[in-house]
């Protein structure tokens, strides 16, 4: 009878075990068969012109990308994104266009694991990053995607805290003709602590920290405040700060200003940034990644805004009329060296066909104080979203 009894209790342990683990299986099936699919189908056409210090140079890249993100299942998600880029033709002799557009393959940008419990999220993998000083560019055909481990949360109200590591960086392109791959960032990594607070009302406040091992340390800060009134003004300020490891390095920082308003359907709005040092001295550190955070980026170039004792002015104009939004800027960088002056002007225009459809135009053309550099610089772009 005991031995009756032993074994009812065995067979009762083993079903209740085949149906917990029939109901995980089941679960777990469910979460990738509900899982999300999204992408685009891209054409990208890219030109620019130089009036002597280089040959003109013309680009048409053809590829697109695929993202699967899986339902949750006790918390947990699995998230892919694949890229692809194909050159159809190419006209580069001088070989501008190797850092961005020149690029044949495809790579694994997202590969990640992302846990969520109360208010705290994990997510480990590939992914996209959109930090002030660690973010991702999208303006090319390849987005640049990094390796990271991050641990967020939400408890304290109205607040986000954020810390991670980001071991690995995949650029645009491997400078060969080839889709970038996944590179180390430095030697030990980059540590990164981030910080955004919305409780006091209308005004957003963020801090960035981040450290690359025995070479740059970096602190991002901003804070915009937007005012109530029916033209909805804004006004924000920025600061830079950077600690270089090497002694042979001089640290700097930079600080900027930014205000705009709107009436009706356009927008105006102005910026300023001002690097310390002076000519010759390191520049700011921008951080890692093809967007920046300065409150004077530009559409072709930004990055002349961190050299030493620039001063950087930009002044803009936004419109949507129906489906058409466009943006006009022009910058000037006023920088303490000889001949490296630049005056840019951007149009940005983006048409929307459908939900799915949408083509791109930008225009800049480029006026430096060397008349040899000036250029111009026209892309053309065709996303289709699915």
């Amino acid at each position: 009878m005991k031995k009756i009894a032993k074994l009812s209790l065995i067979a009762s342990l083993s079903l209740c075990s085949l149906s917990i683990n029939a109901l995980a299986e089941n679960s777990l099936e469910e979460a990738f068969s509900n899982g999300k699919i999204k992408g685009e189908v891209k054409s990208y056409y890219f030109a620019q012109s130089f009036d002597g210090s280089k040959e003109d140079s013309s680009i048409w890249v053809n590829g697109g990308n695929i993202n699967y993100v899986t339902d949750e299942f006790y918390g947990f998600k699995f998230g892919t994104t694949f890229q692809t880029s194909h050159v159809a033709s190419i006209d580069d002799k001088d070989s501008v266009t190797k850092k961005t557009m020149d690029a044949s393959g495809s790579v694994l940008s997202e590969a990640y694991i992302d846990y969520k419990i109360k208010n705290t999220q994990f997510k480990f993998g590939r992914q996209y990053l959109k930090l002030p000083l660690v973010h991702g560019s999208g303006s090319r055909m390849i987005k640049e995607s990094f390796e990271a481990y991050f641990v967020t949360n939400k408890d304290i109200p109205d607040t986000l805290i954020s810390f991670g590591k980001v071991t690995k960086y995949q650029k645009r392109t491997d400078l060969n003709g080839n889709v970038g791959k996944f590179e180390d960032v430095g030697e030990k990594g980059l540590y990164s602590l981030y910080v955004e607070n919305k409780s006091i009302k209308n005004l957003k406040l963020r801090a960035h920290y981040t450290d690359t091992k025995d070479e740059v340390a970096a602190l991002y800060a901003d804070a915009k405040y937007k005012f109530d009134s029916k033209y909805k003004p804004y006004l924000a300020v920025q600061y830079y700060d950077t600690n270089y490891d090497s002694a042979s390095k001089k640290d700097n920082s930079l600080y900027g200003v930014k205000s705009g308003f709107k009436i009706s359907n356009f927008g105006l709005f102005a910026g300023y940034t001002k690097a310390g040092g002076n000519e010759g001295d390191d520049k700011v550190y921008k951080g890692i990644g093809g967007k920046v955070a300065s409150f004077t980026s530009a559409g072709k170039t930004s990055t002349p805004a961190y050299e030493a004792g620039t001063k950087t002015w930009q002044v803009g104009l936004t419109h949507k009329l129906g489906n058409l939004k466009s943006k006009l800027r022009y910058s000037q960088f006023d920088n303490p060296a000889k001949d490296k002056d630049l005056n840019q002007t951007n149009l940005n225009l983006v048409y929307k066909f459908s939900k799915t459809l949408r083509a791109h135009l930008d225009y800049s053309i480029l006026d430096y104080e060397d008349d040899t550099k000036d250029s111009t610089d026209l892309r053309t772009k065709l996303i289709y979203s699915f």
